[in-house]
Formats: structure tokens, C-alpha cells, sequence
């Protein structure tokens, strides 16, 4: 029975890949809109054909005039719910990059178009549903949209489901539009090995990452790309100019995460540790590079160059998530 499903519902998502492919934006339009039956309107469907019978049956006028005009209510009623969605604007808005076994959060742009909208329901399939009412003409609202980001790489979501039982909740209008979001999703950082530093003769030795491995050694003027962590506010507050704290490193041996130097671990362990390298160094304000098997990132610092790295680390070839773009 689970095959039969599973398979019934592969056919449904091809159809719809087809019907309503991937955009960045969508209008709803009668093409990307579905009405049905509620399970309230299945009783208020019964309970008219139980009046039509009945005012049949016994040739009840009174009877025949209560039916009809429930029914011409229930007319009315789909033309309110169909109009509810018709016109609606989505956008598919920024999404900030994660570490596996967080949660991504999509940002959804709404729009209402011609006339307000009521009661909306949205979510991703199997996620929790956000309201949103837009009470005007011509009003936007954006959204944040939770999804579960369980391993690295490129993270799409699964289509949007919005709902709508406005007004009655005897007919349940629904569209599943597929916006163009992509999130980046950095390996867990895991401190599997410390911290090491390369030298010129390729040998490495391990860095304390506990220890200051920079002393203070003056001012500089500031230079933009700079840590503003670097930055010396005091002066800055004072009307005197922008400076930065100048470092001079305890150490003379280049910081080089390299791929190589953790043989022993597996793929996601090797991520997972150059990436929480690649934090301490960033927290420290220290200058590192990255060597990976067909990648390298130059020596650098600053917020800039850490999403590089972590970008690098995020696409490494074997991911479970998409592929490198």
C-alpha cells in the first residue's frame, strides 16, 4: 500500500512540475488553483441532498426554498474562495546560509494585488502553518519560512502549500506554486583534530586554540575589508578618525587548512573539521588559507573571505545536497 502511495504521489509531482514549474515570482491564476470539498462542505453537501430528498419526498415549498437557497449560498461561496487566492503575488525572497542540522529559514514575499486577502495558510509540506491576512488593497507582507537543513550543500525546499477555507470552510482552496529558493548549507563544524599551522617545509604542528596567538602592537589607519572587531571605537567616538588595532602574530608559520592533513577522517569529517578551524581563525581575526583537493583559497581575513571558505567547504564534491554552481 506504502508503494502504491509513493508511487500515486511521484505521478502527482511530476504532473505538477509540469503544469506550475519552478519561478522566482508567481501570480495565482485559475491554472495554479484547486477547490475542493472540505470535510465540512462533505456534511453540507449531505445534509442538502438529506433537504432536497426530504422536500421531495413530502412536497414541502418551505422545504424546497431552504434547499435552494443553502445551495445558491454554497455557489457564492466558491466564487468567494476562488477570488481569495486569484491575483496573489509570491516572491521568492533572500535565504542566509546554515550550518547542517540547523534550520533554514526562506523569506516569502506576499503580495494582495487588486483586493484583500483572508485566512491564508502557508507552509512547507510537513512543516508547521503561518497565517497571514492582508486587509488592503495593494498590501505586502514577508514571511519567514522554517525547512530543516540536515546536510550540506545547496538546500531547495519542497513546494509551498498555501490553503484557504475563507469564508465559510465548506471549500478548501489550495495552491502548491515551486519558487526558485536556494539555501547554502555549511558542514556541521566538528574540532576533530586541532588546530594546525603549516610551514614552509609542509609539516605542520599543532596550534593551541585556546591561546592568544596575537599581540597588540599599535595603531594603523582603518583600511576597508577590515574585521570591525579591529576597529578602536574609543578614538572613533572621540571625533578623531577611524583606526584599527595592529597585531603582530607570536607565530611565523602560515595558518593553511589543508585537506590533506586529516588522511585518517572521512569525507564529512574532514568538512566538518576545516570548517570549525576555519571559525576559530575567523574568531581570532587570524589569517588562513584553504587547500582542498581541487580548490584553494588564498590567505585572507575578514567576514568576506571566512563565506568563501565555508562556501568552498559547503560544494565540496559528494555532498548529499546539489551540485556546485
Amino acid at each position: 500500500m506504502s508503494a502504491l502511495r509513493a508511487a500515486v504521489r511521484r505521478r502527482f509531482e511530476a504532473w505538477l512540475d509540469q503544469r506550475n514549474p519552478p519561478r522566482s515570482e508567481i501570480t495565482l491564476r485559475q491554472n495554479t488553483i484547486f477547490i475542493f470539498l472540505s470535510t465540512a462542505g462533505g456534511a453540507f453537501s449531505v445534509m442538502l441532498l438529506g433537504l432536497l430528498l426530504l422536500a421531495i419526498n413530502y412536497q414541502n415549498n418551505l422545504v424546497f426554498a431552504f434547499c435552494f437557497g443553502l445551495f445558491g449560498v454554497f455557489l457564492v461561496a466558491i466564487l468567494h474562495t476562488y477570488i481569495n487566492l486569484s491575483g496573489l503575488r509570491l516572491r521568492a525572497g533572500a535565504s542566509e546560509p546554515v550550518f547542517a542540522g540547523d534550520t533554514a529559514h526562506f523569506h516569502l514575499h506576499i503580495e494582495s494585488g487588486r483586493r484583500p486577502r483572508y485566512q491564508l495558510q502557508l507552509r512547507f509540506m510537513g512543516q508547521h502553518r503561518q497565517l497571514c491576512e492582508l486587509e488592503s488593497a495593494g498590501e505586502g507582507a514577508e514571511l519567514r519560512l522554517a525547512w530543516p537543513a540536515s546536510q550540506r550543500g545547496r538546500l531547495q525546499p519542497g513546494r509551498l502549500q498555501l490553503r484557504s477555507d475563507y469564508p465559510l470552510g465548506i471549500l478548501r482552496c489550495w495552491a502548491m506554486p515551486a519558487l526558485n529558493w536556494q539555501c547554502l548549507v555549511y558542514p556541521q563544524p566538528k574540532l576533530l583534530r586541532p588546530l594546525q599551522s603549516a610551514g614552509d617545509d609542509g609539516e605542520g604542528y599543532a596550534l593551541d586554540v585556546r591561546a592568544d596567538s596575537e599581540e597588540f602592537s599599535g595603531f594603523e589607519r582603518y583600511r576597508v575589508g577590515e574585521s570591525p572587531r579591529r576597529i578602536f571605537w574609543k578614538a572613533y567616538a572621540k571625533g578623531q578618525g577611524l583606526y584599527s588595532k595592529r597585531y603582530e602574530q607570536s607565530h611565523a608559520k602560515e595558518l593553511i587548512l589543508d585537506w590533506q592533513s586529516l588522511g585518517d577522517l572521512g569525507v564529512e569529517d574532514r568538512l566538518s573539521t576545516l570548517c570549525a578551524w576555519a571559525l576559530e581563525c575567523d574568531r581570532r581575526d587570524l589569517s588562513f588559507s584553504l587547500r582542498l583537493p581541487a580548490v584553494t583559497v588564498a590567505a585572507g581575513v575578514g567576514p568576506a573571505h571566512l563565506a568563501a571558505v565555508l562556501r568552498e567547504l559547503a560544494l565540496f564534491p559528494g555532498g548529499a545536497c546539489g551540485e556546485r554552481g
